[in-house]
């Protein structure tokens, strides 16, 4: 990075300070209907705007587009407690405390919004690591999390090394002789409908996950080290594997929650309380989910902004708006299949129906993303996963055998579930 660049990260560190802090004491000093509630709204925005600008200029990198995505979801965050579901230091608990301990607590509301441990925690938080629990903890212990966390997070970086260097070979290879087309081609034949949709779900169901894993566990190692808070605190960020075998089960389960609250908030205060639609009718039930997948898509344009991915160009919104016509097509089907056979709830879901499930759910994923994935297959600067490789001083066949033998290790030693 060169010395320009490299003047901004004060400014982005401050921005991100403020950005917390500026809710969190607007919180815990004002009433809920106050006026400097609404005021601070713009202000938000305003830092966000200049958070993405210095993002987009520092990058293309998938750091800098976690930094975007945190100063979003505080964004979105501040109108969930600040205005539409709004919060006042009366309704904190015991918990949390006086003072600076009062204000952190509160902070984490904002930046890490799944509300772990917290009355507003979300639904189907992952629990601790069962490794934990068969060691008598029944809480993680700071010395032991972090040695997990640290090896799980090294061998994250490797193989996010590998990948990328991987990919960039292929999008060097495929930019000399002009194997992409601009736009998407949908009229494929079978052999490139199935590599498509292998590309696709590695891409997204592994090096996706593994990528805001990775960052996620980078943030807790920080934040747990420096003492400024619990390994508690910091539950796994994604469900098992197993549970994304229904398109409900991969998105409500399997895949990070980050932006749950926030975006439930704003969808039921649209259907309900601007389109005045019945609460908890079929009609809001649906429109709040597309609601909140339209939300989704439009953030994750602005996050393909950041990596230098044209607004014009991105697919988010086309991926993302098309998630709940699958949910309508599964639930449509699961609820013909109860009606012609009346499940017993005390027998688990049998395997062939969870193969089904799961097929079903990876077919349907597998094409939509090509609207997403597709334009950052085109870039090679868009390959760029992680910010040091070490593929230039290794060779990659040796990378990859590191990669293998000490993810085994890793996962024996530490229990890893997937």
């Amino acid at each position: 990075m060169d010395k320009i660049k490299s003047s901004k990260i004060p400014e982005v560190l401050t921005l991100y300070a403020i950005h917390c802090l500026l809710p969190a004491t607007l919180l815990l000093t004002t009433p809920k209907r106050s006026t400097l509630r609404y005021l601070s709204i713009p202000c938000s925005i305003w830092i966000a705007y200049r958070a993405i600008n210095l993002a987009a200029e520092l990058g293309p990198g998938f750091i800098w587009c976690e930094f975007a995505r945190l100063t979003l979801s505080i964004v979105l965050q501040s109108f969930n407690w600040l205005l539409l579901n709004p919060k006042d230091i009366n309704d904190l608990p015991v918990e949390a405390g006086h003072g600076v301990s009062r204000l952190y607590y509160v902070a984490r509301l904002f930046y890490q919004p799944r509300g772990i441990r917290t009355p507003w925690q979300i639904k189907n938080a992952p629990q601790q690591p069962g490794y934990y629990q068969r060691r008598g903890l029944k809480e993680p212990s700071r010395g032991r999390f972090l040695v997990r966390q640290s090896a799980i997070a090294v061998w994250q970086y490797l193989a996010l090394d590998i990948f990328a260097t991987l990919a960039l070979q292929q999008a060097l290879e495929q930019e000399k002789h002009g194997a992409l087309p601009s736009v998407v081609q949908w009229g494929l034949s079978v052999e490139q409908w199935i590599e498509r949709l292998i590309s696709n779900l590695v891409a997204g169901f592994v090096v996706s996950r593994i990528l805001i894993d990775f960052h996620h566990r980078a943030f807790s190692i920080i934040v747990v080290g420096l003492g400024l808070d619990s390994p508690s605190n910091c539950p796994p960020l994604f469900g098992k594997a197993g549970d994304a075998d229904t398109m409900r089960g991969f998105w409500a389960k399997f895949w990070h929650q980050l932006l749950q609250q926030p975006l439930t908030s704003m969808g039921t205060s649209i259907t309900r309380d601007l389109l005045g639609l019945p609460s908890r009718s079929l009609l809001e039930r649906y429109m709040n989910v597309f609601v909140v997948f339209f939300l989704s898509g439009g953030l994750h344009v602005v996050l393909d902004f950041v990596q230098g991915i044209p607004m014009q160009e991105s697919g988010a919104i086309l991926f993302f708006a098309t998630a709940p016509v699958g949910l309508l097509i599964e639930d449509g089907i699961k609820a013909l299949w109860k009606s012609l056979n009346p499940p017993d709830k005390s027998v688990p879901r049998p395997m062939w129906q969870r193969t089904l499930g799961l097929l079903w759910a990876m077919a349907w994923l597998g094409v939509t993303s090509t609207w997403y994935f597709y334009p950052q297959m085109l870039r090679p600067q868009n390959q760029a996963l992680v910010p040091l490789t070490l593929a230039n001083q290794v060779s990659l066949p040796m990378l990859a055998g590191i990669v293998l033998v000490g993810g085994a290790v890793i996962a024996f030693v530490f229990e890893v579930e997937v």
